[in-house]
């Protein structure tokens, strides 16, 4: 069974996959911002409400990896 294709998930994915330092803080920024976007209106499966949960938890991840690098 294939995974529904959300459209702020390919935001998350580029942010997880992007190996360039510089860019990857540009990557997050856009994944942040479409996680966000998607949550301003009502999230009608139980499906996607829990993986935007597990992107929001990557993504605060990446940011805390992504700080720790630049210290």
């Amino acid at each position: 069974m294939t995974k529904p294709n959300y459209a702020w998930r390919e935001c998350y994915v580029h942010a997880v996959l992007e190996t360039n330092p510089e860019l990857k803080f540009v990557q997050i920024c856009e994944a942040v911002a479409a996680i966000e976007q998607r949550r301003l209106s009502p999230v009608e499966t139980e499906e996607e409400r829990r993986a935007l949960e597990i992107a929001w938890e990557g993504v605060r991840a990446l940011i805390s990896e992504t700080a720790m690098k630049l210290v």
